[in-house]
């Protein structure tokens, strides 16, 4: 059976106070929060990620999976928000 794990992070974090917080480090090893929802996706079964991410920080996002992720039969995918 096929799982998709879909990943909103196209979130400005205006609150933040600057950085892309979705790629901030959450622990002393350099994990992401994002690397944890990855982790247990995986462990659940699922076998596709979607990014739905902003155009800005698409060069950023697509070193994720392969970085932190090696699994081969992993599929990664990155979608742009469309703004107006």
């Amino acid at each position: 059976m096929k799982k998709t794990l879909v990943i909103l992070a196209a979130g400005i974090g205006s609150r933040f106070g600057g950085g892309i917080k979705q790629l901030e480090p959450v622990d002393d090893h350099g994990h992401i929060i994002i690397d944890y929802s990855i982790h247990d996706a995986i462990e659940a079964g699922f076998n596709k990620i979607i990014f739905i991410i902003r155009h800005d920080i698409e060069e950023d996002f697509m070193h994720i999976p392969v970085k932190l992720h090696d699994h081969s039969d992993l599929n990664c995918t990155g979608i742009l928000e469309e703004t107006a």
